[in-house]
């Protein structure tokens, strides 16, 4: 009885101790570590995009071990934030303010650990929004497709289009929003922003794949930003259809009635470009302006190119071109259409230009027109006593009334032997027709016995000598010879 009685006695001063001991400082605390978070349950709307985060503790804690635990998430992506304490409650602030409507998520996973010994395993998730819990805009659809052909230009859809589920800011939609090649854009609104269209202001390259990327940072106008990027590409290959030339003719200008800058005139070009005519060169698709600077000539031809109309270019040449010479049109085959499409292949095409040199027909110098002895020497006749010669020039085609004094100056009769001939003096001169000259000299000295007087015409050729004034010059220098007769007939 009295081992049984101690025993008991024993018995209850080890519980009592226990109970007593896990009060007392330095002794094993056997309480839960309590705690709190702000905000404290899922769905809590912050009511600024500043309000930080935090947790309290019921005693002091191991601060750099329980900081572990702690993080917060959007998307999966862990937001940047500084941690602090104040006394027992450990803050979390948000380096970049909270996105209005999005949903965040503050972590607690992990052991924390009290300066009093104890130690916890926490696992606590909590969602909240900044604001308000509006929905984040998304792409309702855009276009191009993904990966689909287009042409290069903007009104054959080669730009971006995409429909919002709500009105967009602007501002940080643009700034969202790239496009691989295409610096230079414009961006177009409609539907009350819900509808951005982006056009580039240059011609896309054509055979071009191009692409383009939103990201989330564009916001709608209630300052919610999109949900995920968006993106996609298109191919610039709608058009396949390469330029070439078609045809290549001449033109005369249209008259002041026919309501036309440019009339065909029905010849080839090959043989059929004439004086005063233009040249039109026809391709089989419209072409960009740069062609004006893709065509030349071999030998050049001085003028300038004009577009007539979207797939038709003008040449228009400062003056003629040589008479019945061979000219190469040379079209390179950088040509690009309006769409950017260069030609296969250079572009080839020889012509003669259906301009005749001017000739003599005739030289009568007294006796009918008769024809030279040889080595281009004439019979001629002298009037004494002041030894007129008239001299009549027939030329091959009509010359033109401001040529007319321009070859009466230029051509010259000159003592040519002997050597003692005197000097002689022009006369008069008259046109007879639009192609015949009549000229007089006086002081021509008759051939006499055992002596025959000679005297040299000269008329100058090159485009700078005697001419039409349409073009047509003689090819060179001509040369007669007048062998002064007795008399004439």
């Amino acid at each position: 009885m009295l081992f049984r009685s101690n025993y008991s006695r024993f018995l209850f001063l080890c519980i009592s101790a226990v109970f007593f001991l896990g009060d007392c400082s330095g002794f094993i605390n056997l309480k839960r570590i309590g705690y709190g978070i702000i905000p404290g349950i899922d769905n809590t709307v912050l009511g600024s995009d500043t309000t930080t985060l935090s947790v309290f503790f019921d005693t002091a804690m191991d601060k750099l071990g329980t900081q572990k635990v702690l993080s917060v998430q959007v998307s999966g992506s862990s937001v940047k934030g500084d941690l602090f304490w104040r006394g027992d409650e450990l803050v979390f602030s948000p380096l970049e303010n909270w996105l209005p409507g999005v949903r965040y998520t503050l972590n607690l996973e992990g052991v924390i650990y009290a300066l009093d010994g104890r130690e916890e395993r926490i696992s606590k998730h909590i969602s909240f929004y900044a604001l308000h819990r509006l929905p984040s805009p998304y792409a309702v659809s855009f276009s191009p497709a993904d990966g689909a052909s287009v042409g290069v230009t903007s009104n054959e859809n080669a730009f971006v289009s995409i429909t919002f589920s709500q009105p967009m800011d602007r501002y940080s939609t643009v700034d969202a929003f790239s496009i691989e090649g295409a610096a230079e854009r414009d961006y177009v609104w409609s539907a009350g922003d819900t509808v951005l269209e982006v056009h580039p202001k240059n011609t896309l390259n054509p055979w071009t794949v191009y692409r383009w990327n939103l990201t989330s940072k564009a916001r709608g106008k209630n300052g919610v930003p999109m949900g995920r990027d968006i993106g996609g590409r298109f191919v610039t290959d709608a058009d396949r259809t390469l330029p070439a030339v078609q045809e290549v003719f001449p033109l005369i200008r249209g008259g002041p009635d026919s309501g036309l800058w440019w009339l065909r005139t029905g010849a080839p070009i090959e043989s059929g470009f004439g004086s005063g005519q233009a040249i039109g060169v026809m391709f089989t698709k419209a072409m960009d302006e740069a062609t004006l600077r893709s065509i030349r000539f071999e030998p050049p031809l001085a003028g300038r190119f004009e577009m007539w109309k979207p797939d038709t270019i003008v040449f228009i040449p400062d003056r003629d071109p040589e008479p019945e010479r061979t000219y190469t049109m040379i079209v390179s085959a950088d040509s690009k259409d309006s769409g950017g499409l260069k030609m296969e292949k250079d572009f080839y095409l020889s012509f003669v230009a259906d301009i005749p040199f001017l000739s003599i027909l005739s030289l009568d110098a007294g006796f009918g027109g008769a024809v030279p002895y040889q080595y281009n020497i004439y019979p001629a006749s002298a009037v004494l006593p002041e030894g007129i010669c008239t001299i009549a020039i027939r030329f091959s085609h009509a010359i033109d009334a401001g040529s007319q004094s321009s070859i009466v100056l230029a051509l010259r009769l000159e003592t040519f032997f002997p050597l003692t001939l005197k000097p002689i003096s022009f006369r008069s001169a008259r046109w007879w027709s639009a192609d015949t000259l009549i000229l007089q000299w006086e002081g021509i000295e008759q051939s006499i016995a055992g002596e025959k007087h000679y005297y040299r015409l000269v008329l100058p050729g090159g485009r700078n000598g005697v001419t039409d004034g349409r073009g047509s010059y003689l090819r060179e220098d001509m040369f007669f010879f007048l062998e002064i007769e007795n008399g004439g007939p």
